[in-house]
C-alpha cells in the first residue's frame, strides 16, 4: 500500500514522473528510438497513461470501499432468522441454577452456592452457601447475591469471594457498588433501614425511614463509587398513592443523617418501582407511568420526565437508553416497544407477537427471550433477530463479535453467529 501511495504521488507530478518511468519503462516497448521521436506515440501519451492508471486505482478503492459500507449498512439493517452455532461447551447444572453475565464470563447461582465460568464454560471458582432465596445485583465485575428475607450476603467479583456476612435483620433488597460495598434494605418492625456495609460487614452509614412519616421503601440505588443513594418511597393516603424520591450523600462519614440528604422530590398518584444510577452523572426513577432522570451528586436535579400513553409491562435499561413493553392495540402484535434517550426524546416505537419471559439490554442491543425462541431489537427500532431456539434457554447475552451470542442452559453452552 505504502508503494501504491507513492506511486500515485509522483504521478500528480510530471516532471517526477517523467523521469523516474522514463527508463523503467523502455523494456515495455519495441524500439526506444520510436518512442524518443514520437513515431507511433502522442507526444503526452505516456503522460495520460500514468494519470489514468492512477485515476482507476483511484476509483477502484472507492468502489471497494462503497462496497463494504453497503454490507455492512445491509447486514446491520438485515432482519435474521437463523443461527450457526460457532463453538458448544458441555455442562450438567442442576434445575433452577441461573446465569448472569459478569466481565468476560458468566455467574451460575443457585440455593446452594455461586460457580464463575470463562467463556468456554470452564471453572474458574467455585463456593458454596445455602440461600433459601437468593437475590442478586451487579455494578461492572462485582455481584451481590443476598437471600431475601434472610440474613445472608455473599459479594464476588470474577475473582472469587470478596466478603461473606449475617445482618442482624431480614433484607427486602440490596444492591451493591463496584467497590465491593452494599446498600441493604432491613426490615424492622414498622420502620425500614438502608444500610451501607462493607464487604467484610462492617456498617458505614444508615437511613432510617418511618413508614408513617416519609412511607414505605420500594427501592434503592446506589451509585458506582457509593456515594450516593437513591430511594424510592410510596405513601398511601386516602384514596390516592404518592411517591417520594430522595437522594442522600456519604462522601462525609461522620455526617448526621439528615444532613446526607441532598434532595428529596414528590409525585402524586404515581408510583416508582425502579430506581437506579445508568452512569455516575445521571439516575433515573422509572414508574407506572414513565420515568423521570435526574442529574446525579451533590446536588440532583430533574432533567427530563416521560409519560407513557399504555400500561407497562416491562422496563429495560443502559446508561444511554430507558425502554418499556406495552400492551399493543394492533390486530396482528400483541406488543408494542418504545426506546427513549435520556434526553426525553423517543428513539423508536415499533410492535410485535411473539411472547418473552425476559428482557434486558445488552452492548447496546435489546434482547428478548422465551423458553425456545430469541429476538433482538436495536434502540433505534430495527428487528436484528427472530428465530426458534430448540433447547430451554437458561440466559441469552451479546458476546464480542458482529453478530455474535451465547446461549446457556442446564446442558452447557453455545456461542452462536446469526444468519
Amino acid at each position: 500500500m505504502k508503494e501504491r501511495l507513492k506511486y500515485l504521488r509522483t504521478l500528480f507530478s510530471f516532471r517526477t514522473m517523467w523521469e523516474n518511468q522514463e527508463e523503467e519503462d523502455w523494456e515495455d516497448y519495441d524500439q526506444k528510438d520510436n518512442y524518443i521521436s514520437g513515431e507511433g506515440y502522442a507526444d503526452d501519451t505516456r503522460e495520460r497513461a500514468g494519470l489514468g492508471s492512477g485515476i482507476v486505482y483511484l476509483a477502484i478503492i472507492v468502489l471497494v470501499l462503497v462496497a463494504i459500507l453497503a454490507y455492512l449498512i445491509s447486514s446491520r439493517y438485515h432482519l435474521y432468522t437463523g443461527y450457526e452455532v460457532t463453538a458448544s461447551y458441555e455442562a450438567e447444572d442442576i434445575a433452577g441454577t441461573r446465569y448472569v453475565k459478569l466481565g468476560n464470563g458468566f455467574i451460575k447461582y443457585g440455593s446452594d452456592g455461586v460457580t464463575y465460568v470463562n467463556g468456554r464454560n470452564e471453572t474458574q471458582w467455585s463456593s458454596a452457601y445455602t440461600v433459601e432465596t437468593p437475590m442478586t445485583d451487579v455494578s461492572g465485575e462485582t455481584m451481590l447475591i443476598y437471600e431475601q428475607q434472610g440474613y445472608a450476603v455473599w459479594i464476588v467479583d470474577t475473582d472469587g469471594v470478596l466478603g461473606s456476612f449475617q445482618t442482624d435483620l431480614p433484607i427486602l433488597k440490596g444492591v451493591v457498588a463496584k467497590n465491593g460495598v452494599c446498600a441493604l434494605m432491613l426490615k424492622d418492625d414498622q420502620d425500614v433501614r438502608i444500610r451501607l456495609i462493607s464487604t467484610d460487614g462492617t456498617s458505614l452509614a444508615q437511613v432510617r425511614t418511618t413508614l408513617e412519616d416519609r412511607g414505605q421503601p420500594l427501592d434503592i440505588a446506589l451509585s458506582s463509587n457509593a456515594q450516593d443513594l437513591m430511594v424510592s418511597l410510596a405513601k398511601i393516603g386516602s384514596g390516592t398513592v404518592n411517591s417520594t424520591i430522595a437522594f442522600y450523600h456519604f462522601s462525609s462519614a461522620g455526617d448526621a443523617e439528615d444532613s446526607r440528604i441532598t434532595a428529596s422530590m414528590d409525585y402524586y398518584n404515581e408510583i416508582f418501582p425502579t430506581v437506579c444510577y445508568l452512569t455516575d452523572s445521571t439516575a433515573a426513577a422509572i414508574g407506572d407511568a414513565g420515568f423521570v432522570t435526574f442529574s446525579a451528586g451533590k446536588k440532583p436535579k430533574k432533567m427530563a420526565e416521560v409519560k407513557a400513553d399504555g400500561e407497562i409491562l416491562s422496563t429495560f435499561y443502559d446508561s444511554s437508553n430507558i425502554g418499556f413493553v406495552m400492551s399493543s392495540d394492533s390486530p396482528t402484535d400483541r406488543f408494542r416497544l418504545e426506546v427513549y434517550r435520556l434526553s426525553g426524546r423517543k428513539r423508536c416505537d415499533l410492535t410485535f407477537s411473539h411472547g418473552y419471559s425476559q428482557i434486558r439490554m445488552d452492548s447496546g442491543e435489546i434482547l428478548l427471550n422465551d423458553s425456545g425462541h430469541l429476538m433482538v431489537f436495536t434502540p433505534g427500532g430495527v428487528a436484528r433477530l427472530d428465530t426458534d431456539y430448540e433447547k430451554q434457554i437458561g440466559a441469552f447475552v451479546k458476546i464480542p463479535g458482529f453478530r455474535r451470542y451465547a446461549i446457556l442452559t442446564n446442558s452447557g453452552m453455545e456461542r452462536i453467529r446469526i444468519v
